[in-house]
């Protein structure tokens, strides 16, 4: 599902990016696509280009052959809900992102990933904040803020208030943190630049993140943000797999085999 924008459509951004040369796709305020990082991905592997935005991104979108969706299939009923209980933008963000006691769910979705090569990839993919205006774009599709890859550096996804996110460029602040304090872990490295952000804008969020040696960190300034991991267990074969949502407070940790 996505979130609905000030005239109550679906307006979606998304972006990826490979580590291994800098390369990176992303498009913002496209409509009706199934999964807008697919987009991303083929402006990133077949066009000459990094970013593609509203009808064009819609078109290129057509042109790939990407699934498309109707709204119903696209708006859930909670973000109907939101839509209704969030009368301003202004509103919205306070009530989602700056509130501390605030419980309620966000769409962005994202994932860092590590492969067999010790090549690093991050993604991004959000229908934004509820009541944006339409054509806003947030920082999910912007190279250094909504995701940064860098096989030297590290791979970062973020999540948040857009509009503070793209002041402190968040994801290449992480890895700037880890830069400036090699020893450190990358948990502190999310924390220092989210803690960054937060004394700079008043803005809150999280990140999640992988380093060349398979090292993962995240952290989040909100009350809550899901986030689930998998890396090699001391079994061969097998892998941990583990996740919460609440500061400090592991929900679950699993052995399994791929």
């Amino acid at each position: 599902g996505s979130c609905l924008n000030a005239a109550g459509a679906v307006e979606m951004d998304a972006m990826i990016m490979d580590g291994s040369n800098l390369a990176f796709g992303s498009v913002a305020a496209i409509q009706s696509v199934r999964h807008p990082v697919a987009v991303a991905r083929q402006v990133m592997e077949h066009t000459p280009h990094c970013m593609l935005v509203g009808p064009g991104a819609d078109s290129f979108a057509r042109e790939r052959g990407i699934p498309f969706a109707a709204r119903e299939e696209l708006v859930s009923k909670h973000a109907i809900e939101e839509y209704e209980h969030f009368t301003k933008f202004p509103q919205a963000v306070q009530g989602l992102y700056h509130a501390r006691n605030c419980s309620n769910h966000h769409d962005t979705v994202g994932a860092v990933a590590l492969d067999v090569k010790s090549n690093l990839a991050a993604a991004t993919s959000t229908g934004g904040i509820t009541q944006k205006k339409v054509g806003r774009v947030g920082d999910s599709p912007l190279v250094g803020s909504g995701a940064y890859a860098d096989d030297d550096l590290g791979a970062v996804s973020c999540t948040g208030h857009g509009e503070s996110i793209m002041k402190v460029l968040l994801a290449r602040e992480v890895l700037a943190q880890r830069e400036a304090s090699p020893c450190s872990d990358l948990n502190a490295a999310c924390w220092k630049a989210l803690q960054k952000m937060q004394d700079k804008t008043g803005g809150a969020g999280g990140a999640i993140a992988v380093d060349k040696s398979g090292a993962l960190g995240h952290a989040f300034t909100t009350q809550r943000m899901a986030w689930a991991s998998v890396e090699p267990s001391a079994r061969p074969g097998h892998y941990r797999l583990c996740g919460g949502i609440d500061p400090d407070v592991l929900a679950f940790e699993e052995d399994i085999q791929l």
